[in-house]
Protein backbone atom coordinates (compact mmCIF):
# COMPACT_ATOMS: atom_id res chain seq x y z
CA UNK A 1 0.00 0.00 0.00
CA UNK A 2 1.38 3.27 -0.82
CA UNK A 3 1.98 5.90 1.91
CA UNK A 4 -0.32 8.96 1.61
CA UNK A 5 2.41 11.12 3.58
CA UNK A 6 5.09 9.84 0.94
CA UNK A 7 2.76 10.93 -1.50
CA UNK A 8 2.41 14.43 -0.83
CA UNK A 9 6.23 14.43 0.35
CA UNK A 10 7.40 13.44 -2.65
CA UNK A 11 5.14 16.20 -4.55
CA UNK A 12 6.49 18.97 -2.13
CA UNK A 13 10.30 17.99 -2.85
CA UNK A 14 9.67 18.57 -6.18
CA UNK A 15 7.39 21.52 -6.57
CA UNK A 16 10.03 23.45 -4.85
CA UNK A 17 12.83 22.67 -7.81
CA UNK A 18 13.02 25.33 -9.96
CA UNK A 19 11.43 25.17 -13.23
CA UNK A 20 9.18 22.44 -12.08
CA UNK A 21 5.60 23.04 -13.91
CA UNK A 22 3.89 20.22 -12.69
CA UNK A 23 4.04 16.98 -10.44
CA UNK A 24 2.07 13.77 -11.15
CA UNK A 25 1.97 10.58 -9.09
CA UNK A 26 -0.11 7.69 -10.25
CA UNK A 27 0.17 3.86 -9.35
CA UNK A 28 1.65 1.33 -11.42
CA UNK A 29 -1.75 1.05 -13.96
CA UNK A 30 -1.60 4.78 -14.39
CA UNK A 31 -4.20 5.99 -12.34
CA UNK A 32 -3.11 9.41 -11.13
CA UNK A 33 -2.76 9.12 -7.32
CA UNK A 34 -2.10 13.01 -5.91
CA UNK A 35 -0.90 15.90 -8.30
CA UNK A 36 -0.52 19.49 -8.57
CA UNK A 37 -2.21 20.09 -11.28
CA UNK A 38 -5.59 20.43 -12.72
CA UNK A 39 -7.73 17.59 -12.72
CA UNK A 40 -8.37 17.59 -16.26
CA UNK A 41 -4.94 18.04 -16.92
CA UNK A 42 -4.17 15.46 -14.42
CA UNK A 43 -6.00 12.86 -16.63
CA UNK A 44 -4.69 13.79 -19.72
CA UNK A 45 -1.30 13.54 -19.30
CA UNK A 46 -1.54 10.48 -17.26
CA UNK A 47 -3.54 8.83 -20.24
CA UNK A 48 -0.75 9.54 -22.69
CA UNK A 49 1.88 8.94 -20.00
CA UNK A 50 0.87 5.74 -19.78
CA UNK A 51 -0.09 4.80 -23.55
CA UNK A 52 4.03 6.02 -23.98
CA UNK A 53 5.05 3.79 -20.76
CA UNK A 54 3.45 0.70 -22.36
CA UNK A 55 4.69 1.35 -26.03
CA UNK A 56 8.42 2.16 -24.36
CA UNK A 57 7.90 -1.24 -22.21
CA UNK A 58 7.65 -3.02 -25.84
CA UNK A 59 10.59 -1.60 -27.62
CA UNK A 60 12.62 -2.50 -24.52
CA UNK A 61 11.31 -6.03 -24.43
CA UNK A 62 11.71 -6.77 -28.31
CA UNK A 63 15.45 -5.28 -28.12
CA UNK A 64 15.81 -7.75 -25.39
CA UNK A 65 17.07 -4.29 -23.20
CA UNK A 66 15.81 -5.43 -19.68
CA UNK A 67 13.56 -3.73 -17.70
CA UNK A 68 12.53 0.06 -18.00
CA UNK A 69 13.05 2.59 -15.30
CA UNK A 70 13.20 5.79 -16.82
CA UNK A 71 12.00 8.22 -19.60
CA UNK A 72 13.07 11.57 -20.31
CA UNK A 73 11.19 13.53 -23.33
CA UNK A 74 12.49 17.04 -24.27
CA UNK A 75 10.16 18.88 -25.63
CA UNK A 76 9.67 22.70 -27.68
CA UNK A 77 8.23 23.14 -23.82
CA UNK A 78 11.03 21.66 -21.45
CA UNK A 79 11.14 18.25 -20.17
CA UNK A 80 8.71 15.80 -19.35
CA UNK A 81 10.55 12.91 -16.59
CA UNK A 82 8.99 9.28 -16.08
CA UNK A 83 10.37 7.20 -13.68
CA UNK A 84 9.08 4.07 -13.00
CA UNK A 85 8.60 2.07 -9.84
CA UNK A 86 7.76 -1.07 -8.49
CA UNK A 87 4.24 0.65 -7.18
CA UNK A 88 4.19 4.32 -8.43
CA UNK A 89 4.44 6.21 -11.88
CA UNK A 90 6.67 9.78 -11.47
CA UNK A 91 6.08 12.28 -13.76
CA UNK A 92 7.60 15.70 -13.79
CA UNK A 93 7.26 18.39 -16.08
CA UNK A 94 9.72 20.75 -16.18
Amino acid sequence: MIDTNEVKAIIRRFEEKEGVRGVIICDSSGLPIKSNLQTEQTEEVSAYITALIGKSRQCVDALKEGSLKFIRLETSKGEVMIALEEQLILIILK
